[in-house]
């Protein structure tokens, strides 16, 4: 497994990007947002967002990424339990 993560300022772009119909065929996790809608998510977003004025790069972006070979050896809730894995030894938990 690898990750990385960036800052970035066109969060709408990367949730609608992500969310696409066959890029990801579910959202495995969520935090503090009440939507798995995309357009719904970006307005939580920009709601938070409107506060922070002198931040240009107001979004996270990580992308876990899993070899195809080890992609097929998880079971149901493996994906859960990687990305709160990682979410929390990012100190993410009080994050949307």
């Amino acid at each position: 497994m690898i990750a990385k993560g960036k800052a970035i300022a066109h969060g709408g772009n990367a949730i609608h990007y992500a969310l696409r119909e066959k890029k990801l065929r579910q959202v495995i996790a969520s935090n503090l947002l009440g939507s798995r809608e995309p357009g719904e998510i970006v307005s939580e977003f920009e709601m938070l967002n409107r506060h922070n004025e002198r931040c240009r790069n107001k979004y996270l972006r990580f992308e876990i990424g899993i070899a195809p070979q080890d992609e097929k050896k998880l079971r149901p809730g493996d994906l859960f339990r990687i990305v709160r894995s990682f979410a929390a030894k990012m100190n993410l938990g009080e994050h949307q």
